[in-house]
């Protein structure tokens, strides 16, 4: 087998991944996550309340590198940017009135051209960034998966 991968990319694994790679490449058994410590998302920290977490159908969200926001911002909008960067600074879970405050009155529209982006990023069809709760119950909120939140900070100046 061989493994090609910067040390940039390398960073934005989760700590899991990047156990399990290291055990493979030193021919050692791979650390294993307890079922019950399993994550909602391959991603989800431990600093998201997993009752919140509960609240998002995390199946099929696209932890985006940050060289695939780097390609992804190539073709958004400054409209998008700005709302993305709500997702930077006060993510990765916000509320939608966050969306509204920097101009976005249309949050479905922004959610379509999100997933759009995305999945000719990632070239997975059914692939999203971003995650909603049920708004059906009132609770208005958009999710990103911890590392499209650290890619987008990055992306951002924020870290």
């Amino acid at each position: 087998m061989m493994i090609t991968i910067s040390a940039e990319d390398f960073a934005t694994l989760s700590a899991q991944t990047q156990a399990e790679l290291l055990a493979q490449l030193q021919g050692i058994p791979a650390p294993t996550v307890p079922q019950s410590e399993k994550a909602y998302a391959p991603s989800l920290p431990s600093d998201i309340d997993p009752a919140l977490a509960k609240m998002f159908d995390w199946e099929d969200r696209a932890d985006l590198t940050f060289k695939q926001i780097q390609t992804w911002m190539l073709a958004a909008s400054d409209k998008t940017k700005l709302g993305l960067k709500v997702f930077a600074e006060h993510g990765p879970i916000i509320d939608v009135s966050l969306l509204h405050e920097v101009g976005i009155e249309n949050p479905s529209h922004f959610q379509s051209r999100t997933t759009m982006r995305t999945r000719t990023v990632t070239g997975d069809t059914s692939a999203f960034m971003l995650a909603w709760s049920d708004w059906s119950v009132g609770d208005c909120r958009y999710a990103v998966t911890p590392i499209t939140h650290q890619s987008l900070r990055r992306y951002f100046n924020l870290d």
